[in-house]
């Protein structure tokens, strides 16, 4: 394992930003990234029964992201009538958009303020520029925890963008910790792992209601679940890919395809596509399907999106038949459903197949589920939010003994916890004003001794998909958390919490228990 870097690089980048940072966050005109903070604002926005008649919130999906800022743009002129647990959330939202209304603040409530650099011309030409520090200081001395360590992604961040007419171009850049980059780069301090890298960089097309695409790195994530989804979850890697997207607003329709390599080095390719309807206010659907290919690029039939992929492969050994099972892929099949059941209440689900033989016993069926319930409301004059959720996957999914894994830079593309495991989590968020926030999390996961690079080989036992193998880890943890957010820029926290395990690294009678913190930081202008 690589030694840890000092924290003295950062601790000089922190010092120096900290003189430049003041009170704003860069956030593109064109999409919301995954993981942004006012996502758990716009979750929040969605109980809201009254719907766009009450928030202004013109939100197409909520369950496929990157978001479109165009559809949120309507939370502006409502936010100012609203109060409760309603208006703290658009509040929030706002202030976070108003920097791309007009380029004009309107002064009441909450206010963003301007960027580093924000300039805006006719013809839809705009040039926007933000710097600032962003990071996380983790202390967790449990075995297998990352020690006293900076997060990826700790340091200098600068974000700029481009707008020509329908045309955006945009990149967030970093310099700051990056672990293991001394394998495959050279860092920008000498024994260290501060290196210069980009999570979200990106050229992108609006046609302004009807269609729009994405081109080049970015995180994705497709399906309701809060702390991630079961085909595409917010948890994985982030990743080089195509999105093209499309809304039949007649009937409330969104389509997207998107196509993305997971190994550039050895040719895997990721393929998706996903339709999400919304036949009532309070309901959305969804369907998605991805396939996991070996090809030297994206292939048509797949880069199309239009060629369900079970299909795929056969059309292909049909055009030039393969006796080398190189185009061989692995297709998965996710159906979800979110409904608001009452005002400030919604329950959602997703149900994952990976493989199911009906016909044979010889090898196993793979699939999961999901099972979740958002809420908010108000205790005392102000706003208490919730979360549960359990998720559920069988052993062996994702898996693939022909090299078709769902899975990126070791993770997995779909929930972080793996093939065979059980999670349940339950989170608490109270908001005693608009500047603090306090929150308490507590999770149970179980998982067998099998991980993502165990997978099943035909010939051999078939086990209970629904068992787990080998030793159990149980892991515990509860954690409270602290945040100031004063502004759209000025974002801290304090995290503690303990974490305990039994069956510690699948070995019986082994377990651990630890505290753990963090401080994490968004200064940024």
């Amino acid at each position: 394992m690589l030694d840890r870097p000092p924290a003295r690089p950062l601790a000089i980048l922190l010092a120096l930003t900290a003189l430049l940072a003041a009170r704003a966050q860069a956030a593109p005109p064109q999409f919301v990234p995954v993981g942004d903070p006012i996502e758990a604002e716009l979750r929040i926005l969605d109980l809201d029964a009254g719907g766009a008649d009450s928030s202004g919130l013109a939100l197409p999906h909520l369950d496929a992201w990157p978001l479109e800022v165009r559809g949120l743009l309507g939370v502006r002129g409502r936010a100012g009538g609203l109060d409760g647990w309603r208006g703290l959330a658009a509040r929030r939202v706002r202030r976070e958009l108003e920097r791309d209304a007009d380029g004009a603040l309107s002064g009441e409530g909450p206010t963003s303020t301007p960027r580093l650099l924000q300039r805006a011309w006719p013809g839809d030409q705009r040039l926007e520029v933000s710097a600032g520090f962003e990071g996380e200081r983790d202390v967790d001395d449990s075995p297998g925890g990352v020690g006293r360590d900076w997060l990826d992604g700790s340091g200098l961040h600068v974000r700029a963008g481009v707008q020509v007419d329908h045309w955006f171009l945009y990149s967030h850049l970093f310099a700051g910790e990056l672990h293991g980059v001394r394998a495959f780069s050279d860092p920008l301090v000498a024994n260290s792992d501060v290196a210069l890298s980009t999570e979200e960089s990106y050229v992108a097309y609006s046609s302004g209601t009807a269609w729009d695409l994405q081109l080049g790195r970015s995180r994705w994530s497709w399906g309701p679940g809060e702390e991630g989804s079961l085909l595409l979850s917010r948890t994985a890697a982030p990743l080089n890919g195509l999105m093209l997207h499309a809304r039949l607003e007649a009937v409330r329709l969104d389509a997207f395809a998107f196509d993305a390599t997971t190994d550039p080095g050895s040719g895997e390719q990721l393929a998706a596509h996903r339709l999400e309807w919304q036949p009532w206010d309070n309901t959305r659907l969804g369907v998605s399907e991805a396939a996991r290919y070996h090809a030297g690029g994206w292939q048509g039939v797949y880069l199309a999106g239009v060629v369900p992929y079970a299909l795929a492969q056969r059309l292909l050994d049909q055009d030039h038949p393969d006796t080398t099972g190189t185009l061989r892929n692995n297709v998965m099949v996710s159906m979800d459903a979110s409904v608001r059941v009452a005002d400030g209440s919604r329950i959602y689900g997703e149900l994952l197949i990976d493989d199911l033989h009906a016909r044979t016993a010889m090898i196993p069926n793979k699939y999961g589920w999901q099972l979740g319930w958002n809420g908010a409301g108000e205790v005392l004059g102000t706003r208490v939010s919730w979360n549960a959720e359990a998720t559920w996957l069988s052993r062996y999914v994702y898996t693939s003994y022909f090299g078709r894994t769902f899975e990126a830079d070791g993770m997995p593309i779909g929930f972080p916890t793996g093939p065979g495991s059980r999670r349940l989590r339950s989170r608490v968020t109270w908001d005693p004003g608009g500047d603090w926030q306090l929150e308490a999390v507590a999770a149970r996961t179980r998982r067998g001794a099998e991980g993502i690079d165990d997978p099943f080989v035909p010939g051999g036992t078939v086990p209970d998909p629904s068992s787990l193998a080998g030793v159990v880890q149980e892991t515990r943890t509860l954690d409270g958390t602290i945040r100031f957010w004063p502004a759209s820029g000025v974002d801290v926290s304090v995290r503690a919490g303990r974490e305990w395990i039994d069956g510690l690294a699948h070995v019986a009678g082994a377990s651990s228990a630890d505290w753990r913190g963090a401080l994490a930081l968004r200064l940024t202008r």
